[in-house]
């Protein structure tokens, strides 16, 4: 033979195979895309950005506050025989404002500026017009209570829980969301066997029609098993349009779904037969305690809980201030001379401010402390709902293969069956009915094979995606 064609023969196994493998998808594939196309996961990040945006907002807390004013007095007072008898002052003033969450101080700078006119008897040698120019500082520093800022950065970091809480809560909705993809995929994969096994029982038929109508020529057999055997292929020709349009159908729904328009001319490439290790009671209790996020928004919540205990502990501490201001003025009649400010003026206090009872802040303590209790009970409660339904699944899961172990001896009995009665028959000792009767029984068991496979898949994806193992965020850190 020639190397060449030698060479070709060899090669068109290969060439099929990666044809094959270009025109089809496995589930994981399938899942992937839906996780860079599908808006969900988009939406569901949005989530997480707007609660950091609203922490964002309290960062304005810390920017400078500017106010402004202008006033002008007119004072007459009530007794004319001392002091001047009328006082018109024009006055404008700044301040400028910050706080610093790093050590919970506040600092106030001032500026103000006035002008006096004044109707005075000259017997007290005061001018009747002068200006008045003054500039201060002060600084006000917590030494008990909001020490080094907690309270003024206590509503920011709380909110961090709420980001937590909802970059965990749209992980588990991407988790959903996947699983009912998945779902839908092994229906498609279920479908799309359905197709080949009864595409095959046809195939059968039309062959065995074509047999049986030779030996109707030969006058071998009866008209009668002529027609019993055209109604078996009108029969498996219906039953393969009904399957073939479910699963046309499916296919069109999953490649809007993934956005992808070649998918309607893909194959499933997962095998529906193909078992699989799912973790023991014990791993899953593990994962559950320390993985699962559902578990994980409590533990935030604890967390929240426990932060916001430590806010309403620290109220309930002295508010011990120390106060240091310093400021400089100049009054005089030349408005170039009052702005030489050389009359300075300093002060350095301490305020204390005792609360008695404080009976609010105790009880939003107590309160924190039950809540707290309340929901370390609710993760037990979770925990042992979550393994008691992954239990029931990894039984299930566990009978299905036994189910379709016992499926694979009915096959192999049924196929036997088959061939001996196609035997009889022709060695006409068996009629065609028989015949008929089984080889739709070993399709049957193929289909019922099919449908616990199917049954054996779905309970897994439900397994896994109650351990969230089909959905792996880059970002999920631990949160217990």
């Amino acid at each position: 033979m020639n190397r060449r064609y030698m060479l070709l023969i060899l090669t068109l196994p290969l060439f099929f195979t990666n044809m094959v493998c270009a025109n089809s998808i496995t589930k994981s594939e399938f899942l992937r895309l839906l996780e860079q196309s599908h808006p969900l996961f988009q939406k569901e990040d949005l989530n997480s950005t707007i609660e950091k945006e609203a922490q964002a907002a309290y960062l304005g807390a810390e920017d400078w506050n500017l106010s402004s004013s202008v006033a002008f007095v007119h004072d007459e007072p009530a007794l004319a025989y001392a002091g001047p008898e009328r006082t018109d002052a024009l006055t404008i003033s700044g301040t400028a404002q910050r706080k610093f969450w790093k050590t919970g101080g506040t600092i106030t700078a001032s500026y103000s500026s006035t002008r006096f006119d004044m109707k005075l008897d000259p017997f007290y040698r005061v001018p009747s017009s002068f200006y008045q120019h003054q500039i201060g500082i002060a600084y006000m520093h917590p030494l008990m209570r909001n020490k080094k800022g907690f309270l003024d950065q206590f509503a920011y970091k709380l909110k961090s829980f709420a980001i937590d809480f909802s970059e965990v809560t749209a992980d588990e909705r991407k988790e959903d969301f996947l699983a009912q993809s998945a779902l839908t995929y092994l229906q498609w994969v279920y479908l799309n066997e359905q197709v080949n096994i009864i595409a095959e029982r046809l195939k059968l038929s039309e062959e065995e029609l074509e047999r049986t109508k030779k030996k109707r020529e030969a006058n071998l057999i009866d008209q009668a098993d002529v027609i019993r055997a055209e109604d078996a292929v009108n029969l498996w020709k219906q039953n393969l349009a009904l399957v073939q349009s479910q699963e046309r159908s499916i296919r069109a729904s999953l490649s809007i779904l993934s956005q992808q328009p070649d998918l309607t001319e893909r194959v499933p490439a997962d095998d529906l037969y193909t078992t699989c290790d799912v973790p023991t009671v014990r791993e899953a209790e593990n994962i559950l305690t320390t993985q699962s996020r559902l578990v994980k928004r409590i533990n935030i919540q604890i967390k929240q809980l426990a932060y916001s205990k430590l806010g309403f502990e620290e109220t309930l501490k002295p508010d011990l201030t120390l106060v240091a201001s310093l400021n400089t003025k100049r009054a005089d009649e030349g408005i170039g001379t009052s702005l030489v400010l050389n009359k300075p003026t300093a002060e350095i206090s301490l305020l204390l401010n005792v609360p008695i009872g404080n009976r609010t802040s105790k009880a939003n303590i107590e309160k924190t402390d039950i809540q707290t209790a309340q929901l370390e009970q609710a993760k037990k409660e979770l925990i042992l709902e979550l393994l008691s339904n992954y239990t029931r699944l990894r039984i299930q899961i566990s009978e299905f293969e036994r189910i379709m172990e016992l499926n694979r001896d009915q096959i192999i009995s049924a196929t036997k069956r088959t061939e001996e009665e196609l035997k009889l028959y022709e060695q006409g000792r068996g009629e065609l009915t028989f015949v008929i009767q089984s080889r739709d029984n070993e399709q049957n068991v193929q289909l019922s094979y099919a449908q616990n496979a199917l049954a054996y898949q779905q309970l897994v994806v439900q397994a896994d995606a109650l351990l969230d193992r089909l959905y792996n965020a880059t970002s999920d850190g631990d949160q217990n």
